[in-house]
């Protein structure tokens, strides 16, 4: 089988005294050979995130070094937010226009990288996790914490140390020495997903959302730049929502200094990739490379 994944990178940061977020561009490279890392500590879990990273703006193609009986295609990030009469837009689609999603009907694993995290870091995910869910129908699994770091060459599929699934999320606030996806300088957070064709439209399966630890930002979810904020926004792009020029949306691309909830817009277009959109089964977790990107 073989077909193009699209992947999708967003940061929040400031410049000019304003807070902002804005997508960034990361140039995909076939991860250097490692000795894989050791299994984390904690019940054994499988991971989930999609089939390559998602890169604002460009096409990533994808061969999967197994061939079997599945849809080919592309998956295209969407670059430019959507106006603000749209209400929302996706963060991937495909050649038809169909927005990329998580299989609402199986829950999405992720595990935290909790090396740095705040101290009310792990009751502001839980929050963000459950407006979201109520928003989506998407229900997500905690399955522990793990030593594995966010990195631009992360693998959606590790077998060594999640089993034989796509890798989970991987959610962590992390300084920007410690990763190369280039927080840190006023990026705030950054998304990225991994998207793979497929008959049925485009299908989410792994990603990583990363919080910069050496910026803390107020907890909660109250007016101004907070960490729930981000969390919502950056969430809202692993599950396939894209900007949108309107400011009443937590998808907006700017913050604003009123109490974090989702919009009316951003509530229909997480119902839109979400449980209201029907069951959206995803290819079995295989081994992917890179093989060309723009």
């Amino acid at each position: 089988m073989s077909g193009e994944s699209g992947s999708d990178a967003d940061r929040c940061g400031s410049q000019g005294g304003a807070d902002y977020w804005s997508p960034v561009v990361l140039t995909p490279r076939p991860p250097p050979h490692v000795t894989p890392p050791p299994r984390r500590a904690g019940p054994a879990v499988a991971a989930v995130v999609t089939a390559a990273l998602v890169v604002a703006g460009s096409v990533l193609t994808v061969v999967v070094q197994r061939a079997q009986a599945a849809a080919t295609g592309q998956v295209f990030a969407v670059g430019e937010p959507a106006e603000a009469a749209a209400g929302w837009g996706p963060t991937y689609v495909d050649e038809q226009g169909r927005p990329a999603r998580w299989d609402p009907c199986t829950s999405i694993s992720y595990v935290v990288q909790p090396g740095w995290i705040p101290d009310a870091g792990r009751a502001d995910l839980a929050e963000a996790l459950s407006r979201l869910t109520a928003a989506s129908g998407l229900q997500f699994v905690f399955e522990g914490d793990t030593d594995e770091m966010p990195s631009a060459g992360r693998e959606p599929y590790q077998p060594a140390r999640y089993g034989e699934r796509w890798a989970p999320l991987l959610i962590g606030w992390i300084p920007p020495e410690a990763t190369d996806l280039g927080i840190g300088s006023g990026a705030q957070g950054l998304s990225l997903s991994v998207a793979v064709p497929g008959r049925d439209g485009p299908s989410l399966v792994s990603g990583q959302v990363v919080l910069d630890a050496s910026n803390r930002l107020g907890s909660g979810f109250g007016a101004g730049t907070t960490d729930g904020e981000v969390l919502l926004h950056e969430l809202a792009h692993a599950v396939g929502l894209g900007h949108v020029l309107d400011p009443t949306q937590v998808m907006y691309p700017q913050t604003t200094n009123s109490e974090s909830q989702f919009g009316a817009g951003d509530r229909a277009g997480l119902a839109a990739v979400g449980a209201p959109a029907g069951c959206h089964p995803v290819p079995r977790a295989r081994g992917l490379r890179l093989a060309a990107g723009r």
